[in-house]
């Protein structure tokens, strides 16, 4: 017998509310970081070098509720999470130094009458899509240069791990008003919404390889810049004289940390 699938014009209608309200959000998100790009990428690299320490600062002070709500909304072990924390701190205070002396270069002219520069500009508004599996380092390793650099950012976190990130609306209160925007929702409406969007100049995703070639292709069709992580396959080598006590505790570690959900995750051991 055959089964007819019924739809409910009820719930076909808030599915299509969802979708509108999350365009809605993306578009105002986009806006505000949009306004907020002049100003920010003016701010002298000290004062963004001190924004970017105090955001370090802050997430040490928090470090313990912030890995606590992580543990509760994505399940990975507590102490992992407090681990993830302390990572994330240290991008921050990484990339508040490296804003200070990355600018760009003199480079030596063939004419005595001519000066040569190399003068790195920001994008503009970047649109960070992370993952969930280390939803506040990977977060972390896509908003601190991105900051740094000038650029202002959009974030999408996973649909399974929102409340980690939203738990940093408050961290970054320290930044002026804009320069960091968060939106939520799944991959198909609100993170195509961000990917499509005329003013997002930069794209930087970690994901599935499926994913990954269709946010490719949009952004080959828009002329528009992609970053893209996509997992890896990375071999473990046994050397000949190695101690195999030692080897095998590191080969289950290295494959089964986060339960092999990581992107460096021993997948062939040789």
């Amino acid at each position: 017998m055959k089964t007819i699938p019924v739809v409910n014009p009820a719930t076909e209608n808030v599915i299509d509310e969802v979708a509108n309200q999350g365009l809605e959000q993306v578009n105002q998100a986009v806006a505000r970081a949009k306004r907020a790009f002049d100003a920010w990428r003016k701010v002298p690299a000290h004062e963004k070098a001190e924004m970017l320490h105090e955001i370090a600062h802050r997430i040490k002070a928090r470090a313990e509720e912030l890995a606590r709500t992580l543990t509760q909304e994505g399940g990975k072990p507590l102490r992992e999470n407090k681990d993830e924390m302390g990572w994330a701190a240290s991008c921050f205070d990484y990339y508040a130094e490296i804003a200070r002396h990355s600018r760009g270069r003199v480079i030596p002219s063939t004419e005595s009458s001519q000066l040569n520069l190399v003068i790195k500009e920001p994008y503009g508004v970047v649109a960070a899509i992370v993952p969930w599996n280390y939803p506040i380092l990977l977060m972390s390793w896509k908003l601190a240069p991105a900051l740094a650099a000038g650029n202002t950012v959009v974030l999408k976190p996973a649909e399974q791990t929102p409340l980690s990130t939203l738990a940093f609306k408050g961290i970054f209160d320290c930044l002026p008003k804009g320069v960091v925007e968060i939106v939520t929702g799944d991959g198909e409406t609100t993170g195509e919404a961000l990917v499509r969007h005329p003013d997002t100049a930069l794209i930087a995703f970690t994901g599935s390889m499926e994913t990954g070639k269709k946010i490719s292709h949009i952004c080959a069709d828009m002329v528009k810049k992609a970053h893209l992580e996509l997992g890896g396959k990375d071999a473990f080598v046994v050397c000949e004289d190695s101690d195999l006590d030692v080897a095998v505790k590191a080969v289950a570690w290295a494959s089964f940390l986060n339960a092999g959900q990581v992107c460096t995750s021993a997948e062939r051991v040789y």
